[in-house]
């Protein structure tokens, strides 16, 4: 007589085994597709924005899966992008006008020192507050050179109430796009090394 028996607790810690090994596995994709999004936010800063510094890619990190939380995060730092994301109008959270540069920089990817800001400027002669042109209710931080027939003026800042931003982050069409087309991969690599190294 030949007996077969079906060995429960050998095959319930294989399960487990498995689970485990899929759990890693989908926390490995989920990190790794994570960072493939935060590298494609980065890669396309410049296309998007004048960069000056690398504040605002620094400022792009992720947060990794883990077995136990199946769930990897993009997020972004500076609260300042909320609204390059969503559009809007800007205002002053000091409830004064915005002083939008533009002597103020001599290149577009300059950046602004405080020594260049309104306050400072206005502390050094030469340099006056005046409307943008003649009647006009918009002000504006001149500066004044030479003298006479020589004077030269200098639009340094218009002041303006609120500025209009147009959405071009384009951050959740990234991270989405990115999640979509890179993780089927990642998860498939993942399972295949994950087994590979299963004991």
């Amino acid at each position: 007589m030949i007996t077969i028996k079906f060995d429960q607790s050998a095959f319930k810690r294989t399960l487990v085994d498995m689970e485990k090994q899929i759990r890693f596995a989908a926390a490995k994709a989920l990190t790794q597709t994570a960072q493939d999004a935060q590298e494609e936010i980065r890669r396309q800063l410049p296309e998007r924005f004048t960069i000056r510094t690398g504040w605002v890619a620094k400022g792009i990190r992720i947060v990794p899966a883990t077995p136990n939380k199946l769930e990897s995060t993009v997020v972004v730092k500076d609260e300042f992008m909320i609204q390059q994301e969503t559009g809007g109008e800007k205002t002053s959270p000091f409830g004064d006008s915005l002083g939008v540069p533009v002597g103020a920089r001599p290149t577009p990817t300059a950046v602004t020192r405080p020594s260049r800001f309104p306050a400072a400027l206005l502390t050094k002669p030469g340099y006056f507050i005046a409307p943008i042109t003649h009647g006009s209710k918009t002000m504006a931080l001149w500066k004044r050179t030479g003298r006479g027939r020589r004077t030269r003026l200098t639009l340094m800042y218009v002041f303006a109430r609120q500025v209009r931003l147009r959405p071009r982050f384009g951050f959740r069409e990234t991270v989405r796009n990115v999640a979509l087309s890179r993780f089927p991969q990642r998860f498939r690599e993942a399972i295949r090394q994950a087994l590979a190294t299963a004991r």
